[in-house]
Parts: C-alpha cells; sequence; structure tokens
C-alpha cells in the first residue's frame, strides 16, 4: 500500500518539476521558485504525515486502505492543478490538498476513538487539522495574500509538535528512516530523466557543452545519492527533538533534489537554444539547488552524527564550493565532480556511527 501510496505523489512532483523547469527557462524565475515551493509543500506535507502516522498506527485494515486511496486522489487533483499554479491560480491544488487532509482527519479520529492512551493526542491532531483546513477554504473567498498562506502552513507545522507534546506516538524509527529514504529515491528518479533528457539532446545536437552537463548530472546524482545513503540516523529518531528537525528538515532535501533535475533541464535547454535566460543564470541556478541539497545533508545527518567539527560541517563547505562553482563556466561538470571527490573522501572518513 505505501509503495502504491508513493506512485501517485511521483505524477504530482514530475508535473510540478515540469511546470518549474519551465519557469525557469523562460525567465519567470522568481514567480517560478515562489510557485515551486508552494505546491512542493502542499505535496510533501501530507504525504510527511501519512509515513508518520502509517509507520506507527497501520493496521491494514479496510478503512485505513480506503482512507490511504481517499489521498491519493488529493495528490492526482493537485497534480492537475499545477499548471493553474504556475499561472497564479492555486485552487485547485488547495482542493487537492484539502481532500488528502481531510482523510488524516478521519485517521487520527480513529485512534483517538479505538486507543485511550492516545485519544488526547488523536484529537489535537485531528481538531488541529480540521482547523487548518477550514482556514485553507476560507483564505479562497479572500484575495490572495503570501503573508495568509504562510500563517497557514506554520499553523500545519505545529498541529503535530502540540499534539505529540502530550503523549507520544510510538513510531518505528527503522521504518520511517526507510519511507523518507524511498521519497527520496523517488525524486531522485524525477532528476534521472533530465538526465535522459541531457543525453538526448546530446545525441541531437552534439557540443562538448552538453557532453559536460551530461556528465556532471550523472556524477552530481550519483553522488548526492551515495552521500544521503552512506549514514543511518535510526538511533537518533528516538529522541523526540531530533525526530521532528530530521522530519521537517526533509524537506529541503526533497525540494532540492527535485529542482536540480529541472534545472539541468533548464542547462540543456538554453544550451539548443530553446531557454530565454542566459546560461550563467542557468549554472547558477543549479548551483543554488544542489548547495541546498547539502544544506539538507548537514541538517538531518551530518550535525548530527560528526565525531568533531569539521566533520560536522563538511557539506557546508561543499554547499560553499558548488555556490562558488555556480559563478564559473561548466558549472554542473565542476559540481559532478566536486560531489564525487566529497564521496571518495567520506568513504575514508565516514560519519561516526555510519
Amino acid at each position: 500500500m505505501e509503495l502504491f501510496y508513493d506512485l501517485i505523489f511521483v505524477v504530482a512532483i514530475a508535473s510540478l518539476a515540469f511546470a518549474f523547469h519551465h519557469d525557469y527557462a523562460n525567465n519567470h524565475i522568481v514567480y517560478g521558485m515562489i510557485s515551486f515551493v508552494m505546491v512542493f509543500l502542499a505535496i510533501w506535507w501530507p504525504w510527511n504525515q501519512y509515513a508518520w502516522f502509517a509507520s506507527s498506527f497501520d493496521n491494514n485494515s479496510v478503512s485505513f486502505r480506503l482512507a490511504t486511496l481517499w489521498q491519493m486522489v488529493g495528490a492526482l487533483v493537485i497534480a492537475v492543478g499545477v499548471e493553474a499554479a504556475f499561472n497564479g491560480d492555486f485552487t485547485i491544488v488547495a482542493v487537492g490538498y484539502v481532500i488528502t487532509r481531510l482523510s488524516s482527519i478521519y485517521l487520527w479520529y480513529k485512534v483517538a476513538q479505538d486507543n485511550p492512551k492516545f485519544k488526547i493526542t488523536g484529537m489535537r491532531y485531528a481538531i488541529g487539522i480540521l482547523l487548518c483546513q477550514i482556514g485553507w477554504i476560507t483564505q479562497n473567498f479572500f484575495e490572495f495574500s503570501y503573508f495568509i498562506i504562510a500563517g497557514l502552513w506554520l499553523a500545519e507545522f505545529f498541529v503535530p509538535y502540540y499534539a505529540e507534546s502530550h503523549t507520544q506516538t510510538h513510531f518505528h524509527s527503522e521504518h520511517i528512516e526507510e519511507r523518507l529514504g524511498l521519497l527520496t529515491i523517488i525524486v531522485l528518479g524525477e532528476s534521472i530523466l533530465a538526465s535522459a533528457y541531457s543525453f538526448k539532446a546530446l545525441i541531437s545536437h552534439f557540443s562538448y557543452d552538453l557532453l559536460f552537463v551530461s556528465i556532471g548530472c550523472l556524477l552530481t546524482l550519483f553522488g548526492i545519492w551515495w552521500l544521503y545513503f552512506n549514514n543511518s540516523v535510526e538511533h537518533f529518531l528516538r529522541n523526540k527533538a531530533a525526530a521532528f528537525q530530521w522530519g521537517y528538515g526533509h524537506f529541503i532535501i526533497f525540494s532540492a533534489a527535485a529542482a536540480i533535475g529541472a534545472l539541468v533541464s533548464v542547462n540543456v535547454d538554453v544550451l539548443t537554444n530553446h531557454g530565454s535566460i542566459t546560461i550563467e543564470i542557468a549554472n547558477f541556478g543549479f548551483a543554488m539547488s544542489v548547495a541546498l541539497y547539502l544544506f539538507g545533508l548537514w541538517f538531518c545527518q551530518e550535525r548530527l552524527m560528526g565525531k568533531d567539527n569539521f566533520q560536522s560541517h563538511l557539506m557546508l563547505l561543499v554547499a560553499d564550493g558548488v555556490l562558488l562553482l555556480g559563478l564559473l563556466p561548466y558549472t554542473i561538470l565542476t559540481t559532478g565532480l566536486l560531489i564525487a571527490a566529497t564521496v571518495i573522501y567520506r568513504q575514508y572518513k565516514p560519519l561516526s556511527n555510519s
């Protein structure tokens, strides 16, 4: 069920990456970035909350399966609404998001009803999520405001912290690490499509610039996969504060991984004269997305596991190096080489408990 659930979210992420690629390549950069973040939040948060819930309370009952399928319908609606969102209308995405969250209200109400130990926790989740959805529905009747949207997202993020402050749910740390790792693979898989796009362009319009993009793309994707899965943080997740930070911090990893693929495609478009921006802007966008991914690795893994000051901050140093490479020619190739060098170093100097 979880794997089937993930496949539906692949559709939404793929639609989002394509829309972001199109906006960035056509010089709608700032608005494209804002739209990307807002829609990715609407995709990631329901998936994230379901993953943690299922790790604690998945009973494989008929009602649980139906509630899961209902969330998948919401994810499909979000995917349908991506194009409209990048044109300034977030209504369909909001509807899809609310559909997914209605299922969570039911599931948490069932927890409160069936498990006396988690009655208050379950009701806090159910009521908190319900109030947030009322907020999302209500805001559609007023003039669009980024401040209101930001406030609603802060409320969404606060609900789990408030609910868990009464009685913490007993999620399975190994299972939840596996679940977030699977979504990392899925998002990186979307970026692999960008690699295929670069090879296709290389065959049709051979140039050394495209060759360097293709090589650098593969080195980068293989390297960031290696760096993520080279470590296990399972035992750190038994600490409540660390678990919250790790779970929330994965938004950076997931969104950056999706952006990396989109920015590779943007570079290919520019080099084949299908984009309206300069190669320098395309390069720096790619560098920013890789740097954000490395920052996410630092936040979710390295700062928890590093055995000395240098080991605890290596990803931040590499991220700084990637940003500098974003100002130079052949950014994707040199970034790939830097990531490959980092992987080699990590093999000889692993993090503690790796």
